[in-house]
This record gives structure tokens, sequence and C-alpha cells, in this order.
């Protein structure tokens, strides 16, 4: 009996234990004056698509889901689905098809936490050969899209907004002769600040001339 008394007592005190380390564990916490926002994909150009879904927040955390975006044959997705407080923002697209640049993913996703970035893809295919599924940051792939010519695909792309608040596109693909771009999962986060001159990309771009990166 005593010993079992025993086994009681430390596993209580375990519990206890665990209880306060959780409990000393700070949440994030938002920075004051901070905002995350996110959206689905969007089309520019001659055959638009505004943000889809698309929402924002300062303060507690807001999702959207869209079942299915086909509103034009140049992207197609579904299961879209954004969430966005003021400390963070998520952006998930799946079963993903863009026909023209022979460009499939069963998934993409990007995230900004406390401003800092990343994007995932998952089974990710351009013009035949793998995509890595975590690229470095503005990692750019050439490509080349029919009927309208060569072009290039920006992965995991990092810029800082206006307002200095950091934006990750898990996916743009500029469209040739300055015809518009699409861009899958977006979220931006991070504190604004006064506006600068305009949106500059940090770092730098990482182009691939030759060989797509591929995953092993």
């Amino acid at each position: 009996m005593r010993h079992t008394h025993v086994i009681r007592r430390l596993a209580t005190a375990g519990l206890l234990a665990g209880g306060l380390a959780a409990a000393a564990t700070p949440a994030l916490a938002a920075t004051p004056g901070s905002e995350g926002s996110a959206y689905g994909l969007t089309v520019t150009g001659p055959i638009a698509v505004p943000p889809v879904p698309a929402v924002s927040s300062s303060t507690g955390t807001v999702s959207k889901s869209l079942l299915r975006e086909d509103h034009t044959k140049l992207v197609k997705a579904s299961a879209l689905d954004v969430s966005a407080s003021a400390a963070h923002a998520r952006s998930s697209v799946a079963h993903l098809s863009v026909p023209a640049a022979r460009l499939l993913a069963s998934a993409v996703t990007a995230k900004c936490v406390g401003g800092q970035g990343s994007a995932h893809l998952a089974r990710a295919v351009l013009a035949g050969k793998r995509l890595d599924s975590s690229p470095p940051p503005n990692t750019t792939v050439p490509v080349d899209v029919d009927g309208l010519g060569r072009t290039a695909v920006v992965l995991n792309k990092q810029q800082r907004t206006a307002d200095g608040r950091l934006a990750v596109t898990a996916i743009e693909l500029t469209l040739p002769g300055g015809k518009g771009a699409i861009r899958i999962a977006s979220a931006t986060c991070g504190r604004a600040a006064a506006p600068s001159g305009g949106p500059s990309e940090a770092p730098a771009p990482k182009p691939v001339e030759h060989d797509l990166p591929v995953t092993g």
C-alpha cells in the first residue's frame, strides 16, 4: 500500500509540474499595430480573379474557406483555406492546376508568423519536373507558358509591403508581355510601419537557369 501511495504522489507531482511548465510558456502575442491577412489565390490582367477567399485581422483569428475556384481556364484549385490574426496568417490551396504552364500541386501552403515566413509545396510539378517541397525565399524558375512565351515562376516569394509587413506568396507566375500574374497561397503579417517607397523583396531572388529544383 505504501508503494502504491508513493507512486500516486510522484504522478501527482509530475502532473502539477507539467501544468506549471505549460502555464509558464507564453502564447504568441501580437505586437501593437500588428495585422495579419491571407488569401487563397488571385489573378491579375485581362481575365482577373480578385483575392479569394480573403481575410484580415488585427485582433483574434478569423478564417474562411472556399470549396473550389475555377472561374478562369488559367488556374483551377479546390479546398482553399485561409486564416489570420494580429500575429500570424496562413493560406493553403489543394489540387492546384495551371495548365498553360504545366504546373500541378497536391497542396500549396504559405505561412507568416511573427514577421517570419515560409512556404511548402506538396507534390508540386512544373513542366514535368518535381519542385522542392520547401524552396528558399524568392526561388525563381524559368518556364514556358503555352501561347504566351517564356516567363518565370517565383516560389516562396517574400517581400515587404509598403507599410513594412512581410508578405509571403507560395507561388507567383508572371504572365509574359505584362499580361498579369497568378498568385497562389499568400499570407501577410507583422507590425505596420510608416509607408516606404514600395514593396521590396527580401532576400534577393535565387535564379535557377537550367534545371528545376527537384526533390530527391
